[in-house]
């Protein structure tokens, strides 16, 4: 099936379609650096052709909204050019979006993040679209735990320490968008993460910065190992639990307050 990319059409073409789209997705990315792997659209270019490619799939009961191409990535300031935004002023965008497309009648909102940094915002910004405007928004990954499953470390000869301008991430972009890929990647300069991985045992947070607490040239794993067949896989494991999380989605009927309260 042909994707609705709102980017591409007309709004006669929206007006005719829209009583047939029961979801919006949202790409979320950000603005911030790869290590020397791939680039600072990364995040975002990964979140927008996945949501391409999961359209394909939903056909008119989706729409495609343009990517939010900055996010939160404060913790990556130390690498130049990442540009981040103020958590408050995240959350303001992330509502706006929601409730200009509820304002047009699309009753349901998908945010599709491809940017961990972004997910305690979005938690902020969904309790606040439903207990203060009354709309029904949701977000989905593109990259991380959505493919977990189809992760084989040992198999593959993948890093342990993953997440971030690794072998799992670049493999994703060599399917999703190349063009952001380098060809000369190098290894993550991981720091000893001992002191970190302590901290979450226990439950406990703190603000990093990304290059004095966890990685020198701003990657983890090694991308080196890279490979457009593993990235086929894992993305192709991520679009079939997307889908499946659609689908629920479409049948959730969530429950709001009484107005008023």
């Amino acid at each position: 099936m042909k994707a609705l990319i709102l980017n591409d059409m007309i709004w006669p073409e929206v007006e005719a379609l829209k009583n047939k789209i029961e979801v919006v997705l949202v790409p979320v990315g950000s603005c911030e650096q790869h290590g020397p792997n791939t680039t600072f659209e990364t995040d975002t270019a990964r979140a927008y052709e996945f949501c391409k490619m999961l359209g394909e799939r939903l056909g008119n009961a989706a729409l495609i909204a343009p990517p939010v191409a900055y996010g939160l990535s404060t913790h990556h300031m130390n690498f130049p050019g990442t540009i981040t935004l103020r958590g408050e002023t995240y959350i303001n965008l992330i509502c706006d979006i929601a409730i200009a497309l509820d304002k047009h009648g699309f009753k349901k909102v998908v945010f599709a993040c491809g940017h961990g940094g972004n997910y305690t915002a979005l938690d902020v910004a969904l309790n606040k679209l439903k207990y203060e405007f009354g709309i029904s928004s949701y977000y989905i990954t593109t990259g991380g735990k959505i493919y977990d499953e189809a992760v084989q470390t040992e198999a593959w000869g993948w890093s342990k320490i993953k997440g971030h301008a690794c072998e799992q991430e670049t493999s994703q972009s060599m399917v999703l968008c190349p063009w952001v890929v380098r060809e000369n990647r190098v290894k993550g300069e991981v720091n000893d993460p001992y002191e970190y991985r302590e901290f979450q045992k226990y439950g406990c947070a703190y603000s990093r910065d990304w290059k004095s607490d966890v990685t020198n040239n701003g990657a983890l794993g090694d991308a080196r190992l890279a490979s457009a067949e593993y990235g086929k896989i894992i993305n192709d494991k991520a679009l079939d639990n997307a889908e499946r999380l659609i689908e629920m989605i479409r049948r959730h009927n969530p429950v709001f307050p009484p107005k008023g309260e």
